[in-house]
């Protein structure tokens, strides 16, 4: 008989007998012993020291506790500070909302105002047309009073005896 590769096949039929029995029937078993197989030597190994590595478990472990705790304050302290804003909330947007009106009725007033103004201004531009023009008329009547009274003067010196 041949294996698949081609190579004879070892004779397996005959009958061994296991251990137990091998004393019994008389049959002597022998033992190869082979040398351990050459391997490069090994650099040691470091020696770990557990009880300092519990030991730093320990203290990260507190750091880290120490830390939750400080930040479980801080947000408990963030939690009242913004209850505190949200109880002024009604109380600001009241404010905020009578700053509107304010502000809105402001701008009617500053409004009435600017139309007041230029109604004014309109006003006393039409006045001012009005003074140019009785100006204009006034300076006729003056050089009109001019030449009567210069009329008059030599009129006077006419009719004036002659000494």
């Amino acid at each position: 008989m041949t294996d698949a590769a081609g190579a004879p096949k070892a004779d397996r039929s005959t009958e061994e007998c296991p251990f137990w029995e091998a004393d019994e029937v008389g049959a002597v078993r022998k033992l190869a012993i082979l040398p351990a197989p050459a391997h490069p030597p090994r650099e040691s190994r470091p020696v770990t020291n557990l009880g300092k590595v519990f030991g730093q478990f320990a203290d990260l472990q507190q750091q880290i506790v120490e830390q939750v705790v400080a930040l479980e304050d801080s947000v408990t302290s963030q939690k009242h500070e913004i209850a505190a804003a949200m109880a002024q909330l009604p109380e600001l947007r009241e404010r905020v909302n009578w700053l509107i009106a304010g502000f809105y009725e402001q701008g009617k007033k500053d409004e009435l105002v600017r139309d007041r103004l230029s109604r004014h201004d309109t006003a006393i531009e039409g006045l001012l047309d009005t003074v140019r023009v009785m100006r204009e008329q006034q300076a006729g009547w003056l050089a009109a009073c001019d030449d009567v009274i210069t009329s008059l003067t030599r009129a006077k010196q006419a009719l004036a005896p002659r000494d």
